[in-house]
C-alpha cells in the first residue's frame, strides 16, 4: 500500500483541528490563546519500548511521555505534530493498532493532530511527537525557580518503569508490565496547582534521584531526601531495593517545589531543597550514601 494510502486511511480521519487544513498543507496553524509552550520526545524501537510490547501501548506511551512533560510545566496539552519511521514489512494490522493507540490518548487528553509526517525505513521503528500546550499562568513553571527551604513534592508513584520492563521482558506480573508499557501520568487537576503554587517543576522521567538533582542544581541549590517519605511501586525496607526503585527511570510522576505553607493537594513532601549542592538521602532517620548512578541516560 501507497504511503499516502496509509495516511488517508489511518492518520487523516485523526487530524480536526481547523489550522490543520485537513493535512492539504506543508504547515499547520497553531492555536495560541494563553502562553505557549512546545515539547518534543522520541520513542526508538528496543530502547524506549519493546518490539513484543502491543502496538497500541506503543502509541499511547508516545502520546503520554510527551503530555507528561506540558502538564508538568503547569499547562494543558494541545496541538501535536506526529513523525513515523515506519518498518518496511511491517503490517497493516500493525499500524492500525499503533493509530488506535494513539487516537485513544488524543481524545483521552483533549489533544489534537495537525499534522506531521511518514516515512517509510529499513528499521528500527521510530516515532516522535511535537506538543504544544497552553499555560495556565503567566508563563511555565520552569525548574530554575526553586529556593532553599522550599518543600520538594511528588505527585504519583515510583518504581514501576524498572520493574514494569523486568515484567514486560521476563513475563513476570501482567500489572507492573502494563504500567511500564502505559504510565500513569499527572492530571490536569495537577497542573493547575502547579500552576498556582509551584515555584519550580519537572517531570520524572530519568530515575527520581536524577530529576531531584537536577531540578535542585537549576535552582542554585542543594536538596535532602526522606526516602522513607516516597510513595514506591514496592514498598521496602530493604534500601537497595528502595535506591534501585528511585533510579529506574521512565515514571513519569510530577517533581515540584513549593512553600511549606503552601497547600499541595494530591502532591506528596519527600524532601526540600537547601543551601549549597549536592543530593542527601536519608532512611530511618539516618544519612544514607548517594549512589554513584542516580538514574538511566543514554550513550552513544
Amino acid at each position: 500500500m501507497r504511503e499516502t494510502d496509509w495516511i488517508d486511511r489511518y492518520i487523516r480521519p485523526l487530524v480536526t483541528a481547523p489550522g490543520a487544513a485537513a493535512l492539504q498543507d506543508d504547515v499547520a496553524l497553531l492555536s495560541t490563546p494563553s502562553p505557549a509552550i512546545a515539547t518534543m520526545d522520541t520513542l526508538v524501537e528496543n530502547v524506549h519500548f519493546l518490539t513484543s510490547d502491543p502496538f497500541d501501548t506503543v502509541g499511547q506511551k508516545l502520546i503520554r511521555v510527551n503530555v507528561s512533560d506540558i502538564l508538568a510545566k503547569g499547562a494543558k496539552p494541545a496541538e501535536l505534530l506526529l513523525s513515523i519511521a515506519w518498518p518496511r514489512g511491517r503490517s497493516e494490522k500493525a499500524f492500525s493498532a499503533l493509530m488506535q493507540g494513539i487516537a485513544r490518548d488524543l481524545e483521552a487528553y483533549e489533544v489534537a493532530l495537525i499534522g506531521g509526517d511518514f516515512v517509510a525505513t529499513e528499521g528500527p521503528l521510530t516515532l516522535s511527537a511535537t506538543l504544544t500546550g497552553h499555560c495556565f499562568g503567566d508563563a511555565p513553571i520552569r525548574r530554575s525557580g526553586g529556593a532553599a527551604g522550599q518543600n520538594i513534592y511528588l505527585y504519583g508513584d515510583i518504581g514501576w518503569g524498572g520493574l514494569g520492563l523486568q515484567a514486560a521482558r521476563n513475563g513476570g506480573d501482567p500489572i507492573a508490565a502494563q504500567r511500564y508499557r502505559v504510565p500513569k501520568i499527572g492530571t490536569v487537576g495537577a497542573a493547575k496547582v502547579i500552576a498556582e503554587r509551584a515555584s519550580a517543576s519537572m517531570d520524572v522521567s530519568d530515575g527520581l534521584l536524577m530529576d531531584v538533582a537536577r531540578l535542585a542544581e537549576a535552582s542554585d541549590c542543594g536538596a535532602e531526601l526522606d526516602l522513607d517519605c516516597i510513595p514506591l511501586a514496592k514498598p521496602s525496607e530493604n534500601i537497595e531495593e528502595i535506591i534501585a526503585q528511585c533510579t529506574y527511570g521512565d515514571d513519569y510522576a510530577m517533581l515540584v517545589c513549593a512553600a511549606p505553607e503552601c497547600e499541595m493537594p494530591g502532591f506528596r513532601a519527600i524532601g526540600r531543597l537547601v543551601e549549597g549542592g549536592g543530593l542527601h538521602l536519608k532512611h530511618g532517620g539516618e544519612a544514607v550514601k548517594t549512589p554513584s548512578t542516580l538514574g538511566f541516560e543514554h550513550t552513544n
